[in-house]
């Protein structure tokens, strides 16, 4: 795996590729600055399969770099590290929203950075085979049974909407914030109803459309709660919240469905396709417990899927009609 990393410290520099090499990554690049980083990244034999940035540097910081990044068509995926001694919630969720993967803080533990970079690079070599699957024409063939390439459990990209962050990188800061004691989270999901009926009858533009809207109602309703949200497949987005207040769920249902009806949003064939959406109860992770976060997820979206269960079997009030006596 080939590393680029990129610090205004030039211990930190000299450090960096002898405790990657301690962990097995042995081809470390370093740059002292974002723009000398950009620099090598337009260089015609440039190939990095993950990045180290530092968010603390003069100049362009690293969030501003990573960004920069995500940019290059040729790196949307590539996993990068924020490395930083900052533990403020504020800068590790603009890290997030800028694209990171994952997040390391200073001084360097050194079995926390192998960690780190083993899971990148399992993260790149999941990329590269499926590249290859694609290269192969493994995918190449879309069976009549199905409507997309894609299955409605995968949690695809969404691209265009603010805010929106990868469900791996969403798992990854719920699981680094448990370690830096910022413990002030809620974990939500929103699910849309009827995802299957429109999986199944939208084509594959349609069917994105459908849920960047959803995202864009999700993101509209909850952006002055300080959170992150993802899609997780299968029509739900979980949602990480660092507001104190409890949040409450038919509060959130309604603000997202009125977002929606206003949208009023339509197939290409001019039908609407009337999105409604269900709210869990929020979830708070057990942060003494690390091995609550991944459950903690699960309970959020569990807890949106019973409540899409609960509003289809509520008997639908009757209208009387009363003649004029």
């Amino acid at each position: 795996m080939r590393i680029l990393a990129v610090d205004d410290e030039h211990y930190i520099l000299e450090l960096m590729p002898m405790l990657a090499a301690r962990v097995g990554f042995h081809d470390v690049t370093t740059a002292s600055s974002g723009g000398i980083a950009l620099e090598i990244l337009l260089r015609a034999d440039a190939h990095f399969d993950c990045f180290l940035l530092d968010i603390n540097m003069p100049g362009m910081d690293g969030i501003e770099l990573c960004s920069r990044i995500r940019q290059i068509p040729a790196y949307r995926k590539t996993p990068i590290i924020m490395l930083t001694a900052m533990s403020e919630r504020e800068f590790m969720d603009a890290a997030f929203k800028a694209g990171a993967t994952d997040y390391a803080t200073k001084p360097f533990d050194i079995h926390e950075l192998g960690t780190r970079l083993r899971v990148a690079h399992e993260l790149v070599l999941a990329q590269q085979a499926a590249e290859m699957a694609r290269a192969a024409g493994a995918v190449s063939v879309q069976p009549a049974d199905r409507p997309h390439a894609f299955e409605l459990a995968e949690p695809i990209a969404l691209d265009g909407v603010d805010g929106l962050v990868d469900f791996h990188s969403l798992k990854n800061y719920l699981k680094q914030i448990s370690r830096s004691g910022l413990a002030a989270s809620q974990v939500i999901a929103v699910r849309v109803d009827q995802i299957k009926d429109v999986y199944e009858q939208a084509k594959t533009d349609e069917f994105t459309y459908a849920l960047c809207e959803v995202a864009c109602a999700v993101t509209e309703t909850l952006q002055t709660n300080g959170c992150l949200i993802s899609y997780a497949g299968d029509g739900v987005f979980v949602v990480v919240s660092n507001c104190a207040a409890p949040l409450s769920a038919s509060d959130i249902e309604s603000d997202v469905q009125q977002e929606l009806d206003e949208k009023n949003s339509e197939y290409d064939n001019g039908n609407p396709m009337d999105l409604e959406v269900s709210v869990g109860t929020p979830v708070r992770p057990n942060f003494g417990d690390h091995a609550d976060v991944p459950r903690a997820i699960e309970r959020a979206m569990a807890r949106a899927h019973d409540r899409s269960v609960s509003k289809r079997l509520k008997p639908r009030g009757v209208n009387i009609f009363m003649p004029a006596s």
